[in-house]
């Protein structure tokens, strides 16, 4: 057996192991790519609200999103810098002791509030664990299994996929130039077989390189080995990437005045910033309040500060700015938006949906090649399987010359009376 029939016979089996898994968390991460686009449409009646003159304070609003979920503990706030949209406060508690199979058998509950901050009214609740946007990033990263289950079944079939790329590029590789040539485009006036075979080689060739990205930013939330990787061939110790702050106890409840100093310090610190993540203490937890500030930048990286309060007074206690980040913890921290395609906006979004959408038809197409071949060799070999089913004695008779019958002249009557 030659190396490329050896290639191609890995390639066929992998693709049957991860296919199904492929066709379903892919074609689900098409959708999610879009994610907040999807919100602003079907939410749009939560998220936006009318523009005054002066906002609430923090406090304020996290009071109201408390309200509307009294039996739920409200902790943290997103915030676009965008004066038309409302703030969108979190209540979440994961299960600890869940004994299920399924995604929704991880969290106790997860909602989330939008507030209209210039009157502190509650626009809308949310439950996250029936948010239909929501849960097509689940189907993407866990099928709607329990997460330590799903997303190991998901990370193994996103590592064949990283395989399938590498084999599928030596078997499109071509022998010469004149070769190279059908390679390199689809012939689309052919049969159905061919277009369909065209589609998966060609196609392949042309999507590799973001296919490989979707596989290579994929594989962090799965196997901590594969990251630790990365981080080493950018330099880092995967052990010092992040900077650990000085730890905070707290020893009493975060009062208003901590909260709405702390709020106000982080929006300070960047005047291009563009998204808040703004965390208080949980009633479990010894930690300050916490700010990840995302902003507008030229590095190329997505862009994001840490700050860490004391939640007795909201003075700040410990900061890492985009700037004092090792190149590691640079490319961590943009791994997400690089993964979903938002990390330069539109145009990266467009492309990584293409990405995923044909990612997921690749199972499809090469189904049916592998078809097409296996009625192409039955149809082959059918004539011989007929030979071979006919007895040797038929078949022996068959094979010898007919022999010519002398034919025997009968004198007419007319002939005889002469």
């Amino acid at each position: 057996m030659t190396f490329k029939k050896i290639i191609g016979k890995i390639h066929l089996w992998l693709g049957f192991l991860a296919g199904l898994v492929v066709v379903i968390s892919m074609t689900a991460a098409a959708i999610f790519v879009w994610e907040e686009e999807l919100t602003d449409w079907y939410y749009a009646d939560c998220v936006f609200v009318k523009e005054q003159a002066t906002r609430q304070p923090m406090s304020t609003l996290f009071a109201a999103a408390r309200q509307a979920l009294p039996d739920k503990e409200v902790y943290g706030v997103e915030v676009f810098n965008e004066p038309q949209r409302a703030y969108v406060f979190t209540a979440f508690q994961r299960n600890q002791a869940t004994d299920g199979w399924t995604f929704w058998d991880d969290y106790l509950y997860w909602d989330k509030v939008y507030v209209d901050p210039y009157t502190g009214q509650v626009t809308g609740t949310v439950n996250m664990l029936t948010n239909w946007i929501e849960l097509t990033r689940r189907l993407h990263q866990n099928l709607l299994l329990r997460y330590d289950i799903g997303h190991w079944i998901v990370g193994v079939a996103t590592l064949i996929i990283l395989v399938m790329v590498v084999t599928g590029l030596v078997l499109w590789w071509p022998k010469n130039r004149k070769v190279l040539r059908h390679r390199l485009k689809i012939k689309w006036n052919a049969r159905w077989r061919r277009v369909n075979y065209d589609i998966h080689n060609v196609g392949g060739f042309y999507t590799y390189l973001f296919i490989t990205i979707l596989a290579i930013t994929g594989l962090v939330w799965t196997f901590d080995w594969w990251t630790n990787g990365i981080y080493r061939l950018l330099g880092n110790d995967p052990e010092e990437v992040f900077a650990k702050p000085p730890e905070l106890i707290r020893s009493e409840p975060t009062p208003e005045s901590a909260i709405n100093l702390s709020w106000q310090d982080a929006q300070q610190q960047r005047s291009s910033w563009k998204r808040i993540y703004f965390n208080l203490p949980k009633s479990t937890e010894k930690g300050g309040i916490s700010a990840f500030v995302e902003f507008d930048g030229t590095s190329g990286w997505q862009e994001s500060d840490q700050y860490l309060y004391q939640p007795e007074t909201g003075n700040i206690h410990f900061r890492r700015q985009h700037e004092e980040k090792l190149l590691g913890e640079k490319w961590r921290n943009s791994n997400y938006p690089i993964h979903v395609g938002s990390i330069y906006g539109l145009s990266t979004k467009i492309l990584a949906c293409l990405a995923a959408l044909f990612c997921a038809s690749l199972p499809i197409t090469g189904f049916y090649i592998w078809l097409g071949r296996r009625k192409k060799k039955k149809t082959k070999h059918a004539p011989a399987r007929r030979a071979a089913s006919v007895p040797y004695s038929t078949q022996s008779r068959s094979r010898q010359p007919r022999q010519k019958v002398p034919r025997t002249v009968t004198p007419s009557r007319s002939s005889s009376r002469h």
